[in-house]
């Protein structure tokens, strides 16, 4: 016997009232989970007047989200550098002479490349220390400072010498500067300084310097007639791969006699391309010109040799060079952009070491609105770090005519300017020829007066 089926509507309805029965009790459970705010339960239903815009229903506040706390590592402080040592070069000295003081150091967590310091008022790992007498018989005990990475220090006191109530009757001051249009090339000055002399003291002796001898770190001694030396302080492979490079540059000062005077100098100077890896991540390409003045030959062309080299272990690959070509507009005009083309420079590897010589040329007959032409090099190294650099070459100065130059008026530099024509053999000498001799002694025996006005 077939069951009797019950009709299709009443089938739709049972089913219906099914589903809204789960509905209102699955709502009944989460309203007892979560209870709707106080302000929703004292909200009254309002219904508008015919004809009137319904009320717009007041704002219910965002409730916040869910923070979650996200742990991050703390990045461990930086150790402190450990001094191991503090040497002392004498035991004695008299008040006002120089005392190397050396220090060795280290960092407890190996980052040894940071090291840098300062010994008294003097910077770097060994510094000559000059201290003078107190009225009283003692003097200030210096203090060494050793900076290590983010230049947390460790400071000590220096170990205490005897410092004589004796003076030096003279003493040698080593100054230095940059030369210009180098960054590796310095001029040395040896600069003899003469202390008061008591007044019951016997008279001194002159001294006349007859040749100075110069020792840069361990390098062989250069010897001059003149108290100035030029030298490359740093090259390729000659220094550890630190943020500071250490020097340390001695003179010993002769009279014909064979009497000697010494003046030392500590160097402690920023290494850019350690600092531009260190910091940025990048390989830092350098440039060194021969000559070091840009040239313009009887052809109108200059022509500059450029070796290209970097501080990091391996090869670098070039893999572009782009020529920036800076214009002068014309007068009273707005300046013109600079033109950029991509070029070769006939290599495409700068090696470690010494690097790679590579020779470029300005034409300033077929380029006449051209002033300078930037090079900048892009490649990487074997290990997948980029490297960079820039180099120039520029047109020189116009040579000094009547129409483009102020005539000489000062007798004493006109004098000059004619001593240093004959001294260089050249047609044209530059202020930096006249500094020169002038620190050389070259324009002592000149006995021009002063023109007055």
């Amino acid at each position: 016997m077939k069951p009797v089926e019950r009709p299709i509507w009443k089938r739709r309805w049972a089913r219906m009232i099914a589903l809204a029965t789960v509905v209102l009790v699955a709502g009944w459970f989460l309203s007892r989970e979560r209870p709707a705010p106080a302000a929703a339960a004292t909200e009254v239903a309002q219904t508008p007047e015919p004809g009137l815009p319904s009320p717009a229903p007041p704002p219910v506040p965002a409730e916040p989200p869910p923070t979650m706390a996200v742990a991050t590592p703390e990045t461990p402080p930086v150790p402190p550098p450990v001094i191991d040592a503090v040497t002392l070069e004498k035991q004695e000295v008299c008040s006002g002479e120089d005392n190397l003081i050396s220090v060795r150091a280290h960092s407890p967590d190996g980052n040894d490349a940071y090291l840098h310091s300062t010994i008294g008022t003097g910077t770097g790992m060994r510094v000559p220390l000059r201290v003078w007498l107190e009225p009283d018989g003692t003097y200030e005990q210096p203090v060494v400072t050793v900076f290590g990475k983010d230049n947390v220090s460790t400071t000590v006191p220096v170990p205490r010498y005897t410092v004589k109530s004796c003076e030096p009757e003279r003493l040698v001051e080593v100054l230095s500067r940059r030369m210009p249009n180098a960054d590796e090339d310095y001029e040395f000055l040896a600069r003899i300084v003469e202390l008061p002399q008591q007044r019951d003291a016997a008279p001194r002796a002159p001294f006349a310097p007859v040749k100075y001898v110069w020792t840069f770190d361990n390098e062989p001694a250069v010897t001059t007639t003149a108290p100035v030396a030029t030298h490359t302080l740093s090259g390729p492979g000659t220094q550890p791969w630190a943020m500071y490079i250490q020097h340390l540059v001695t003179v010993n000062v002769f009279d014909a006699k064979g009497r000697k005077l010494t003046g030392r100098s500590s160097m402690q100077m920023l290494n850019t391309s350690f600092e531009n890896f260190d910091k940025k991540g990048i390989v830092t390409l350098l440039a060194r010109g021969t000559p070091r003045f840009p040239e313009l030959g009887e052809d109108g062309v200059v022509r500059q040799t450029f070796r290209l080299y970097h501080q990091w272990k391996g090869p670098v690959r070039l893999e572009r060079v782009t020529a920036l070509r800076a214009r002068v507009p014309e007068k009273g005009a707005p300046p013109l952009p600079e033109d950029a083309s991509e070029v070769s420079l006939g290599m495409d590897v700068i090696p470690e070491g010494q690097g790679v010589e590579v020779k470029v040329s300005l034409d300033t007959k077929s380029e006449p609105d051209v002033s300078v032409v930037t090079y900048v090099l892009e490649g990487s190294t074997v290990d997948g770090h980029p490297a960079r650099g820039t180099f120039s070459v520029m047109r020189p100065p116009p040579r000094p005519t009547k129409e483009n130059s102020t005539p000489i008026t000062d007798s004493v530099l006109m004098a000059k300017v004619k001593r240093a024509r004959e001294l260089l053999g050249q047609q044209f000498v530059t202020d930096e020829d006249l500094w020169r001799l002038e620190r050389e002694g070259r324009f002592k025996d000149l006995n021009v007066q002063r023109d007055t006005p």
